[in-house]
């Protein structure tokens, strides 16, 4: 139904943003359900639509319950911001997948289990650096592991080694692990470090 600029919505579209409630807050919480088990960006990405479309159809319910008490002009406003809502829900999407991509946004679960398992390892002092990078249902990381300088370089090696198999074997998500050793107490800079001649 097409109304003018001075219709009442009718109580069929009050009906309508009822169901449409409804049904996207089931659809909400099955897709992001789904979506953060399997790791899959693109059914969380349209779960947080429905959620988008809860907020539209509460708002039209609103919109035509306010226009039929007289106020007419809710009804485009309404609209309008049902319009920003979802640019800004595009936005975020986007924001949160580049991120994902790039690996810049490490979830804060999935570190915390990484710094469980390698407080257990005997010889890790601790970790920074931490990235990862999602691809589907799994995930790759890259991280600085801070350990012994007193180790020797067959160690620090096999220590490393031994870091990467525990993160694999105890974090599902996790199938692959680039680590990197740093003596740990000390600072420098990585990218200004210039390896001294050795004779």
């Amino acid at each position: 139904m097409i109304y003018g600029i001075h219709s009442v919505p009718s109580n069929e579209a009050m009906f309508m943003a009822i169901i449409g409630i409804g049904v996207n807050i089931f659809l909400n919480k099955y897709q992001m359900k789904i979506g953060k088990e399997i790791n899959s960006p693109a059914i969380i990405a349209d779960g947080k639509q429905q959620g988008m479309d809860v907020l539209s159809n509460i708002a039209i319910l609103a919109s035509v319950i306010i226009s039929q008490a007289g106020f007419t002009f809710i009804d485009p406003l309404v609209g309008f911001l049902i319009g920003l809502f979802i640019l800004k829900a595009a936005f975020e999407v986007g924001r949160d997948n580049l991120n994902n991509i790039m690996g810049k946004v490490p979830d804060e679960d999935i570190i915390g289990e990484i710094v469980s398992v390698t407080k257990t390892i005997e010889g890790v002092c601790g970790i920074h650096n931490v990235r990862i990078n999602y691809f589907g249902s799994y995930a790759t990381i890259s991280l600085h592991v801070e350990v012994n300088p007193k180790l020797s370089l067959i160690e620090s090696h096999n220590l490393i080694h031994y870091t990467q198999n525990m993160i694999v074997e105890e974090i599902d998500i996790i199938h692959a692990v680039n680590a990197h050793a740093c003596p740990y107490g000390e600072e420098y800079n990585h990218e200004n470090y210039v390896p001294k001649k050795i004779n």
